[in-house]
């Protein structure tokens, strides 16, 4: 910060996890969830937890497609942007395309990207889900998707399409997350909007925290010891 001539610190989010909290707010407002804890899924996650193998099954592809290699997310990662194509190409030439069916990704509350690629596996696997996830798919494979996948450093057309994609879909909840958490500015460090930032950033202060502890803690016993 020194370095910057910032004075004081500069706080910066992880921008997944802003992603993350938006996401929340759409599915939440499109779809139903259960009542049976402790996952609370929503009800179209449940029917594919229950019946993953056998839905794979009974899809029926139209079309193949082009699928970029993987370059070098990890396999949860690449199952969504493989999905979010699948819609993309699906929406182009209104065909079903051939999809690698990959294993489910793990539900923990902390990566909550994992709902986004639920809610396009649950797209193309149950029908009668179809038209109540039609709009948050397509702003999952559209919109969210190109802020999740970019370098997280600040853009504004990044932050510009998806306001227009929140706008569209009238979530008030997800608007308001967007509005308070991520602002249309650079960010004053030119760092990516990380959790590897983020979480380093709090490392040092809590450093910086020890260290003022302990030099308060050692003037202290300066002054008892001289009785200042």
């Amino acid at each position: 910060m020194a370095g910057k001539g910032l004075e004081v610190p500069q706080y910066i989010g992880c921008q997944h996890h802003i992603l993350g909290r938006i996401l929340k707010h759409v599915l939440d407002f499109y779809g139903s969830k259960t009542t049976t804890k402790p996952s609370l899924n929503y009800k179209f996650i449940d029917e594919l937890l229950e019946n993953y193998k056998e839905l794979q099954s009974e899809y029926k592809a139209e079309t193949e497609m082009d699928v970029d290699e993987n370059p070098g997310w990890r396999d949860d990662f690449k199952f969504l942007y493989e999905l979010c194509k699948a819609f993309q190409h699906c929406k182009k030439h209104a065909a079903f395309p051939v999809i690698k069916w990959r294993k489910l990704p793990s539900l923990h509350s902390a990566r909550w990207n994992s709902r986004a690629t639920y809610t396009l596996i649950a797209y193309f696997l149950l029908p009668s889900w179809r038209s109540v996830l039609e709009l948050p798919a397509c702003f999952i494979a559209e919109k969210w998707q190109e802020a999740w996948f970019s370098a997280q450093k600040f853009k504004e057309t990044t932050y510009d399409n998806l306001l227009l994609g929140i706008t569209k879909l009238g979530c008030a909840s997800a608007l308001k997350c967007l509005k308070t958490h991520w602002i249309r500015a650079p960010s004053l460090l030119d760092v990516p909007r990380s959790n590897m930032i983020a979480e380093r950033a709090v490392k040092v202060m809590e450093e910086l925290g020890e260290k003022c502890k302990k030099d308060k803690y050692l003037d202290l016993k300066f002054v008892a010891a001289n009785n200042v």
